[in-house]
């Protein structure tokens, strides 16, 4: 089982009582078109965990596959989704950081709506994950797999996997001719009486591989924050 979150700093937030929500222009009758997407985000509880607030979010997007309604014999040629799968939020008001669980397309779409919606009230501090602290970081850490893309030559993109990849020659030169995206890393945690998994990517998404409430999830991301961002180390 995996479960995927991406941690979003903050330059500013102001959420209102009544939650973001972008405005709809609505169907016009007879012309069989969906009204715009949507996206919303709201407070569900203010004080849900460690002092963190429990969010929830909805992206909808436009799905350009061609489909037929009950009954009508013509074929809409787009139509929009999104709107029955809300996902959870976290945010911590002292340190200005949210941690989405969702997918990376909904975090980055949800964050490019409410800016265009609301620039005052939700500016998101946009950068990638530093790759190269983190691996130095990482040094004493079996890193099972990782991934490139833009490579300078015949792929777009390659994986490299086993044992401590990190210190094959293939790893350092695909290294320098192409970008790191992604590693996964293989943790022996107390009280766990297997391996855990854990994926890191370039736009600060974690992928979790654990069965876990949402509880732990929290307090085991509330320990990588620690080290994605504050540059010091996982205490596994």
């Amino acid at each position: 089982m995996s479960k995927t979150y991406y941690f979003v700093e903050m330059d500013q937030i102001d959420i209102p009582i009544e939650g973001f929500s972008t405005s709809q222009q609505m169907t016009l009758e007879g012309t069989k078109k969906d009204a715009d997407p949507i996206s919303t985000l709201n407070i569900i509880n203010k004080d849900y965990y460690r002092g963190w607030m429990h969010l929830q979010a909805l992206h909808e997007t436009i799905d350009k596959t061609p489909r037929r309604m009950a009954g009508d014999p013509e074929y809409l040629h787009h139509s929009i989704v999104g709107g029955d799968r809300p996902f959870d939020c976290y945010y911590n008001e002292k340190d200005k950081m949210i941690i989405m669980n969702t997918s990376k397309m909904n975090v980055i779409g949800l964050q490019r709506r409410l800016i265009q919606n609301f620039p005052e009230l939700f500016k998101p501090h946009q950068r990638e994950l530093d790759f190269k602290h983190l691996l130095q970081q990482l040094r004493h850490t079996q890193i099972v797999s990782s991934w490139f893309n833009n490579i300078q030559g015949k792929v777009n993109a390659v994986g490299l996997f086993g044992q401590r990849v990190n210190l094959d020659e293939i790893f350092n030169h695909y290294n320098q001719i192409g970008n790191l995206s992604a590693i996964t890393v293989e943790w022996v945690l107390k009280n766990e009486e297997q391996p855990m998994n854990v994926m890191f990517t370039k736009n600060f998404g974690v992928v979790l591989y654990s069965n876990w409430a949402v509880d732990k999830d929290l307090d085991f991301l509330f320990e990588l924050k620690n080290l994605l961002f504050k540059k010091e180390i996982i205490n596994s």
